[in-house]
């Protein structure tokens, strides 16, 4: 079975953490709420999270503190990723702390598609799987305009990167129907472009795009096969 996902939120109000729940619970996680305390600390050394989102301003404790205890060599989360949620007046402050055991920054007023993929990209790093396999991708809006015959070169639960020649804007919807080897029909749904592949950096020209629904029992499928594949 693919594994679930533990994030940790920390540092947020009630509304905050509905409204992140909201937004991720559909992609297979378990979430925990701690206190922004010394139990935080505690937490992160024992035990593996893949993702910690915190608010910020911090509330008592420094975001130093929590990132030294997060980046020490003995700590069970040492490798997960950590997003600050800003108020908008201290995002140039959170954004100091990028590279420095901090990896993703989003505000309160940021689009929850911005959140959402701001997460995602930090959990589907240790998710992807290589894999190539036949998807045709098409513009949701434009149903005039025929598909483009594309492949995968890596997959998760909650998106692609995919070699295609055929461009598509960042924040675009399309629509695919991806096809496994051992599947009688395609797996169909609808996706969002996140982003332009690098060629120099990642030898793809193509595009990352994010799941945003499957077609009736589309996902389980999805996740069966990948099951199948890398269990």
């Amino acid at each position: 079975m693919l594994p679930t996902y533990q994030i940790l939120l920390t540092g947020l109000g009630h509304s905050d953490v509905h409204r992140l729940v909201t937004l991720l619970e559909s992609f297979d996680v378990d979430f925990h709420r701690i206190p922004w305390n010394g139990r935080l600390l505690a937490a992160v050394r024992r035990t593996a999270f893949d993702v910690l989102i915190a608010g910020h301003p911090a509330p008592d404790m420094t975001v130093d503190a929590v990132i030294a205890a997060l980046r020490d060599a003995d700590a069970a989360s040492r490798h997960a990723g950590l997003v600050l949620f800003a108020d908008p007046e201290t995002t140039s402050d959170a954004h100091r702390l990028l590279g420095r055991g901090v990896n993703r920054v989003v505000t309160r007023t940021d689009p929850d598609r911005v959140i959402q993929e701001s997460v995602l990209s930090l959990i589907d790093v240790p998710r992807r799987f290589q894999l190539r396999a036949p998807v045709e991708i098409s513009p949701a809006a434009n149903h005039t305009t025929g598909p483009a015959f594309c492949h995968t070169e890596n997959l998760s639960m909650s998106g692609m990167l995919v070699n295609c020649m055929r461009p598509a804007p960042v924040g675009s919807l399309l629509d695919f129907a991806l096809l496994f080897p051992e599947e009688e029909r395609p797996i169909r749904g609808r996706a969002r472009v996140a982003r332009i592949a690098d060629p120099r950096r990642e030898k793809v020209l193509g595009l990352g795009a994010a799941f945003e629904s499957f077609l009736q029992s589309d996902r389980s499928r999805l996740r069966t096969a990948l099951s199948r594949r890398f269990q």
